[in-house]
């Protein structure tokens, strides 16, 4: 069973979104001009036509130098009555503070070597303290900076939060680019949307796409992780995983030749994730049930679609197949690539895609008498 995605009213809903891409020359901090046009873009987005909230309750703050300009709107927002949904988004350099709390950095911060909290800048507990104080049935904060997971715990007990990397990891971004990895990323989602996703995208549904889009890009090349962006981080909070932040736009395409194309693009990605780059063949356990239900479900509309020959309906039913027999299925592998391998030989004797598919049942059929399934 699917939970319904619950959609806030658009007079009931506010956001707050701070972008800090420029530095003042006192500062220790390099410039981030992504984050300014980022914070912009996913303003736009949020507000727009597609978006949740209205664009008279969204406030879009860039550039802050003080802690006021960003608390003094936060707080007009907390004092609203009947609030379906307050957001708060940041988007600029995290530094670390007292304790290794998380602070968010204005225009003139720098990063304090003495082991207090940067000066000026912006504690993450004094947003989440003042978020907690509004009468929102939910409130969310998405933060795009480095050790954006510190907040997650007690310093952002009651929000909904949704992060850019884990506590001890920097955010990423590509040098040349006008967004952000991450914003980039959600923005991407939010535009093109989840074929076979739900009418409106709501948080875990993004989170669940970001966790696998954002290991898979590839992030710029100074980056200590050489394979891809950080692994976003998500806390819920009760049920605010199903809370909506925009129509999808590619609702229902799931079925279309771009809709089955994009599918088999992010099975591919979910499949990397799979495969360990370290040399180890094992799959990821826990990425491989996931990646099998999306291939059978691609298998199945593609061979309904497109026919059960045609060579992306082929490609479908191979990796389906390989999958499940990694997940611990050999008996299911070898059924299907039987399956499979009858139909093209039936088709013809020289089908190129017959040899990959007789050699993967050739290995299936190995390992299922190895490991004492009844034969297919």
């Amino acid at each position: 069973m699917t939970w319904a995605v619950w959609r806030p009213a658009p007079t009931a809903a506010y956001a707050l979104l701070v972008g800090t891409g420029r530095h003042v020359h006192s500062s220790s901090l390099s410039c981030i001009p992504q984050a300014v046009t980022a914070t912009r873009a996913l303003g736009a987005a949020l507000s727009g036509d597609q978006g949740v909230f209205d664009a008279r309750r969204t406030t879009v703050v860039l550039d802050p130098a003080d802690t006021r300009q960003v608390l003094d709107p936060l707080r007009r927002m907390v004092r609203e009555p009947n609030v379906d949904l307050l957001l708060f988004s940041y988007c600029g350099h995290g530094l670390l503070g007292r304790n290794d709390r998380l602070c968010l950095a204005l225009t003139p911060s720098s990063q304090d070597g003495g082991g207090g909290d940067p000066s000026p800048a912006l504690p993450f507990t004094e947003v989440a303290s003042l978020m907690r104080e509004s009468s929102a049935r939910h409130k969310v904060a998405i933060l795009d900076c480095c050790f954006s997971g510190r907040a997650l715990g007690p310093d952002g007990h009651g929000i909904h939060l949704l992060t850019a990397c884990g506590p001890t990891l920097k955010a990423l971004f590509p040098p040349e680019g006008t967004r952000t990895g991450f914003t980039g990323e959600l923005l991407r989602i939010l535009e093109e949307g989840i074929p076979d996703g739900p009418r409106h995208l709501g948080l875990s549904a993004l989170y669940d796409r970001l966790a696998v889009v954002l290991p898979t890009t590839p992030a710029p090349q100074a980056a200590i992780i050489p394979t891809g962006y950080p692994a976003p981080h998500q806390q819920t909070v009760d049920g605010s995983g199903h809370i909506a932040l925009a129509v999808n736009p590619a609702y229902d395409t799931h079925r279309t030749l771009a809709g089955l194309r994009a599918r088999g693009a992010f099975a591919q990605r979910l499949k990397n994730l799979t495969e360990p780059s370290s040399g180890n063949l094992v799959p990821d356990p826990a990425r491989l049930p996931q990646l099998v239900h999306v291939l059978a479900d691609l298998a199945r509309d593609a061979v309904e679609v497109l026919g059960p020959l045609d060579d992306f309906s082929i490609d479908a039913r191979r990796n389906h197949a390989v999958m499940t027999g990694a997940a611990g299925f050999p008996d299911q592998a070898a059924a299907l690539l039987s399956a499979l391998v009858d139909a093209l030989r039936a088709k013809s004797s020289s089908h190129r895609a017959l040899p990959g598919a007789e050699h993967a049942l050739a290995h299936w059929s190995r390992e299922l008498s190895r490991s004492g399934h009844a034969g297919v």
